[in-house]
């Protein structure tokens, strides 16, 4: 008969600081296990973010601008627009790059299936040093697959040091909890008079609070207050709310009422759009000054100010507020973030003889030198032979609406469209137009706080469309 187990949640303990007469969370104390996951938000891909945010919970499904539909069209569109099927998988499963330090989480909601690793079938004897990330199918230098499958060892422990404290406010501004902070004058900040005038309530979050407070952070100010006092059950919020290139379009409006329908452009139209996907969201706010989410500048304009002393290493802060994206096998031409590429070490070591007298060697991987384990050799990631190829096949058009539902254009696509805007041909006005990174950085901010990322983020192109037409 086998044996029956329990299971327990893993669950974070917090306190907070309420006032009694407003019933408002004033600050949280909180130690490391509760801030590693609150500044992992920042490094969590958009993708991954528009994911995760439609999953149920007590707070319901959150619509992030035009994030959403984004990350949809892409499960939509068929092998046929989209390179190979890992393409597919990199934009719904988007890596992160900071995979190695949130693996130790102790509440980590990110279901994204961890990054695969493959060596030649030759190695540790191949001199080549080859590495493949994500897919099997490359070969060697030395003619060989890279098909041996090897393990991942995360040997990080989060961001911040574990003996750290921190006062963490209603809209998520975090502060060290030390002598410079936690003062007379601190309590006088929050208008506490007296200890008779608040009160201390602990809470327990478990990875369903994880999710409610990623989902509340893109919308609220008072993410603390909303989250533990008020309760979101019926709430289901909607946020209506580098390097140079540049990419030709032609946008397309109606005559008659001046309303602008539809944008399409080459594959790198496609290919830019479908990239905010893979971007973290520290970057992001980091790279557009602010992201207009709720609680999200705040708290990565605190962590910014926060001192190295309170994190691992410089390393560890870089990796939040300044995220980079995920290597990945291929480079885009027009991408609005760089690429993290990690330094990878494989560690082998024979182990003991089997019954038929066969040593084994035991391999694993590491993104740092281990000194006191093994022979070790440092790995080398191998691309395919044609750089920069994107997401989406070409050459060949594309078409994007207004909230970002990306497909090929033919005739019958173009038939849909009018058919869906109750528009004639003749009613069309086309307007061949280039942008660059300027207006692409104006379309992702617009895509987070906005269903019309085009019309918002291209206004001022769309006006001389419309002067034109009143001409």
């Amino acid at each position: 008969m086998a044996a029956t187990t329990t299971q327990t949640k893993e669950q974070v303990s917090l306190k907070l600081l309420v006032n009694k007469e407003t019933n408002k969370v004033l600050f949280a104390e909180a130690g490391k296990d509760f801030v590693d996951v609150l500044f992992s938000f920042l490094t969590l891909p958009l993708g991954t973010i528009a994911r995760l945010v439609e999953k149920e919970s007590s707070v319901g499904p959150v619509t992030l601008g035009c994030l959403n539909s984004l990350y949809h069209c892409v499960e939509d569109l068929d092998e046929g627009c989209l390179g190979t099927k890992i393409n597919k998988e990199m934009l719904l499963q988007p890596a992160n790059s900071s995979e190695d330090y949130c693996s130790s989480l102790k509440l980590n909601i990110d279901d994204t299936e961890p990054t695969k690793y493959f060596l030649c079938t030759k190695f540790p004897s191949c001199v080549d040093r080859c590495l493949s990330i994500s897919l099997d199918k490359f070969k060697c230098r030395c003619k060989n697959p890279l098909n041996r499958s090897v393990m991942m060892k995360h040997f990080r422990n989060g961001f911040v040091n574990s003996g750290a404290t921190f006062i963490i406010k209603d809209d998520l501004t975090v502060m060290p909890n030390s002598m410079d902070v936690t003062n007379f004058s601190l309590l006088q900040n929050f208008g506490i008079k007296s200890a008779s005038s608040v009160k201390e309530m602990n809470v327990s979050v478990t990875k369903e609070k994880v999710l409610n407070l990623l989902k509340c952070s893109l919308f609220s100010k008072t993410l603390l207050t909303d989250l533990f006092l008020r309760g979101n059950k019926d709430r289901k919020p909607s946020l209506e709310r580098p390097r140079f290139f540049q990419i030709t379009l032609k946008l397309v409006t109606r005559k008659s009422d001046n309303k602008f329908l539809y944008a399409q452009g080459e594959h790198d139209f496609a290919d830019m759009l479908l990239n905010f996907l893979v971007c973290p969201l520290g970057g992001i706010v980091r790279l557009l000054g602010g992201s207009s989410l709720g609680s999200i500048d705040a708290l990565h304009h605190s962590i910014a100010y926060l001192d190295i002393c309170n994190f691992v290493s410089e390393k560890e802060k870089d990796m939040i507020v300044v995220p980079r994206l995920a290597y990945q096998y291929f480079l885009l031409s027009k991408e609005i973030l760089p690429s993290r590429l990690n330094n990878y070490c494989c560690y082998y070591q024979p182990r003991k003889f089997d019954i038929e007298g066969i040593a084994h060697n035991q391999i694993f991987m590491t993104n740092e030198r281990i000194y006191d384990w093994g022979d070790f050799c440092e790995l080398y990631p191998e691309s395919p032979k044609v750089s920069y190829q994107g997401y989406v096949k070409g050459p060949r058009i594309y078409v994007a609406t207004d909230d970002l539902v990306i497909s090929p254009l033919s005739p019958i696509t173009l038939l849909d469209l009018l058919n869906r805007f109750k528009t004639s041909v003749g009613d069309l006005k086309e307007k061949v137009v280039t942008i660059g990174i300027k207006e692409c950085l104006s379309i992702l901010k617009a895509a987070l706080t906005s269903t019309s990322a085009l019309s918002n983020g291209l206004a001022h192109l769309l006006a001389e469309v419309k002067e034109k037409i009143r001409e």
